[in-house]
């Protein structure tokens, strides 16, 4: 079987809208590079022709129409054999150390952990894999703040990673929740595979989906949510109710540019803000409930 190599150059605020429109066009694999410039897409596509490019084009282009910049949205395309997509794949991804206790790794590569906890995934099927700065960030930030015994919702769950974590950092119960079902589907998978099937319930939907899974009175410890900062803003209310009076949010996915607004937006709705943490472009925000 031929594959389709699919490189899409675009800005870093729509590498996540662009991962998405990848996966919904069925590619096997995904992951984020750099070329330097900017933030590079390569996604790996089953016989797709000429016309699946200009499909990724055309919507990558249309992204400016929902706030997002798509940067230099170009699009590049080559020819691979269907043994060469997979190894092609597979070196964007190595075992990864993220903070003091926790370690990354592709489902492929057999690795001594240490002392470290172990959250494998499949790469490439769901966004979310700890190589990219926003999940990485709120990592580090669940480790500071989820203590055991603690009830958990992950917000737009994507791959199940922070959900995951959670439930190795000692969480009685975590709660995910994705709009996307395929995003559900590789969740459940992906707890599975690390043996916290039986901690972490994934489900289609959103906050109000959570809260009627929350066993009474359907408030969480923590809340996660790793997605645009547009969204938190809009959700802002509904992430406040979710938690506990004196719980902690840790929220992601904020460029740079945004989290001024943001963190005003979340003080507003009685969030107090305990601290910024910073990679590059991006920021992530860890919040507790004041009121």
């Amino acid at each position: 079987m031929k594959w389709t190599q699919i490189n899409v150059h675009t800005s870093s605020e729509a590498e996540e809208a662009v991962v998405q429109i990848l996966l919904d066009m069925g590619a096997r694999g995904v992951a984020v590079g750099t070329d330097g410039s900017g933030p590079v897409v390569t996604a790996y596509l089953a016989e797709a022709g000429p016309e699946a490019a200009n499909a990724v084009q055309r919507r990558v282009a249309a992204l400016a129409g929902f706030g997002l910049d798509p940067g230099a949205a170009r699009v590049t395309v080559a020819r691979v054999d269907d043994e060469d997509w997979a190894e092609s794949w597979k070196r964007h991804y190595r075992p990864l150390e993220l903070g003091r206790r926790l370690l990354v790794k592709p489902a492929w590569i057999d690795i001594d952990p240490g002392r470290r906890l172990v959250i494998e995934l499949d790469p490439g099927m769901a966004f979310g894999t700890g190589y990219h700065p926003t999940t990485a960030l709120c990592l580090e930030a669940l480790e500071d703040v989820v203590k055991p015994g603690h009830v958990v919702v992950d917000v737009g769950t994507g791959s199940g990673i922070l959900g995951i974590a959670a439930a190795r950092l000692g969480a009685a119960a975590v709660v995910g929740v994705d709009t996307e079902p395929e995003a559900v589907e590789a969740a459940v998978e992906n707890a599975r595979r690390n043996g916290v099937g039986g901690v972490m319930t994934v489900a289609r939907g959103s906050t109000d989906t959570a809260r009627r899974m929350l066993v009474p009175p359907a408030q969480a410890d923590v809340v996660v949510v790793n997605i645009l900062a547009r969204v938190i803003d809009r959700l802002a209310e509904e992430l406040h109710e979710l938690l506990k009076p004196g719980g902690v949010m840790v929220a992601g996915g904020i460029i740079d540019h945004a989290a001024d607004g943001l963190m005003e937006r979340l003080r507003s709705v009685g969030f107090g803000i305990e601290d910024e943490r910073r990679r590059g472009e991006w920021c992530c925000l860890i919040a507790r409930r004041v009121d």
